[in-house]
C-alpha cells in the first residue's frame, strides 16, 4: 500500500465540518501497479477549494468489474461485481472492507454474500447493508456488520413482475428504504421499513425516477431532464403524496458532455444544500454544482445555485466511483 495512512484518517476527519459535508472521497481504477495489475487509488475532492488530493494507492484482492461501493461510518465496502473467467463474465459474491481510521490494514475480506451479484444496488442503515438486484436467484439480502453474516431480504409481491430501478434511497428519518419499481405497465414507489421488515406501497403510479435522486424531510427530489438550456427537477411530498412545483431563482448552465456518465449522483451536503458531481472524460476533470433547494411557504420549492455556476477540478480518469457519504 502506497501513501501516508495517517493522511487518510485526517482527510476523513476533514470531510465534514459544522454539520456540512465539505469534501468527497472517490476511487479510481485507471492506474496499474508494477506487475501490470489494475489498482484502486483513493482520492479526496475538496468541494470548497476545487482541489483533488491523492490519499492512498490500495488494491483489494481480485478487484472485480461492476462492484458496488457502500460507506458506513468510517468503513467502505466493495460488494459483488463481475470477473472474466474462461472468456465469460461471471458474477461474484465477494465483499471487502476498508477502514479510513486504520488504512494501514488495507482491504480485508469479510463474509461473502449468499448469492453472486453483478452491479448490485446497496446502501447502509443502522449497522446493516441492504443489497438489491444483480442476481436472478435472490431479490435481495442483508448484511449484519457486527455479526458478519448475511440473511435474505423479504420479497414484495411487485418484484415478481417489476424490476428495481437505480438507485435505492435511504429515508433515515422514517427508518425505511425507498425502492422504485419499473414494469411494463406501471412504475411504482415502495418503502421497505427495515425495523419491521415490511413493505408498503407509497404510490402505485410514480412515473419519475432517475439516477439523480435524494430526499430530505418530506420532500423527494428527482432530476428529470438535462440539456444545454434546461435543468428540470421534480419534487414530491412523501407525506401528502403530491407533486410540488419547483422554481429556480438563478440561471445557470448545467451542460453535461455526452461522454460523461449518465446520472450524476445527488449528494445532500447538509440543511438545504445539495451537490451534483460528475466526471467529464472530454475535459479530464470533475465538475460539480452546489445549490440549495427549500420549501418556499407557498406550496412549492425554490432552488438556487450557490456561487451561480459549476466548479471543476482537473483529474484524468476512465470510470471513478464517488463514495457517497
Amino acid at each position: 500500500m502506497n501513501g501516508n495512512t495517517r493522511n487518510c484518517s485526517s482527510y476523513f476527519d476533514a470531510r465534514q465540518r459544522d454539520g456540512e459535508i465539505k469534501g468527497l472521497f472517490f476511487l479510481d481504477k485507471t492506474q496499474r501497479d508494477t506487475e501490470g495489475k489494475r489498482r484502486t487509488d483513493l482520492h479526496f475532492l475538496d468541494l470548497e477549494r476545487g482541489e483533488i488530493s491523492d490519499v492512498l494507492s490500495t488494491t483489494p484482492p481480485d478487484v472485480p468489474l461492476g462492484s458496488t461501493v457502500v460507506t458506513c461510518g468510517n468503513h467502505v465496502y466493495t460488494i459483488g461485481g463481475k470477473i472474466l473467467r474462461g472468456g465469460i463474465l461471471r458474477s461474484l459474491n465477494h465483499v471487502f472492507r476498508f477502514d479510513f481510521k486504520h488504512a494501514e490494514r488495507g482491504w480485508r475480506k469479510v463474509s461473502s454474500m449468499l448469492y453472486p451479484r453483478g452491479l448490485p444496488e446497496a446502501l447502509a442503515a443502522q449497522g446493516k447493508i441492504y443489497v438489491f438486484k444483480g442476481s436472478r436467484d435472490c431479490f435481495g439480502e442483508v448484511y449484519d456488520i457486527s455479526g458478519d453474516s448475511w440473511v435474505p431480504l423479504c420479497v414484495p409481491s411487485i418484484a415478481e413482475y417489476s424490476g428495481v430501478s437505480r438507485p435505492v434511497l435511504l429515508d433515515s428519518s422514517r427508518s425505511r428504504i425507498l425502492v422504485h419499481f419499473s414494469g411494463d405497465r406501471y412504475r411504482s414507489l415502495y418503502a421497505y421499513y427495515y425495523n419491521d421488515k415490511s413493505w408498503v406501497c407509497l404510490d402505485p403510479k410514480f412515473p419519475y425516477w432517475s439516477l439523480t435522486v435524494g430526499i430530505v424531510g418530506n420532500v423527494l427530489y428527482v432530476f428529470h431532464e438535462i440539456s444545454d438550456e434546461i435543468c428540470s427537477w421534480k419534487a414530491y411530498d412523501v407525506q401528502d403524496k403530491k407533486w410540488l412545483p419547483v422554481k429556480w431563482l438563478t440561471e445557470f448552465s448545467l451542460y453535461q458532455p455526452f461522454t460523461a456518465p449518465v446520472g450524476a449522483p445527488l449528494i445532500h451536503l447538509g440543511n438545504d444544500k445539495w451537490c451534483m458531481v460528475w466526471h467529464s472524460i472530454t475535459l479530464n476533470c470533475f465538475e460539480y454544482l452546489i445549490f440549495r433547494m427549500w420549501r418556499n411557504g407557498h406550496g412549492g420549492i425554490y432552488a438556487a445555485a450557490v456561487d451561480g455556476y459549476r466548479t471543476s477540478a482537473s483529474f484524468g480518469s476512465v470510470n471513478p466511483t464517488i463514495l457517497m457519504p
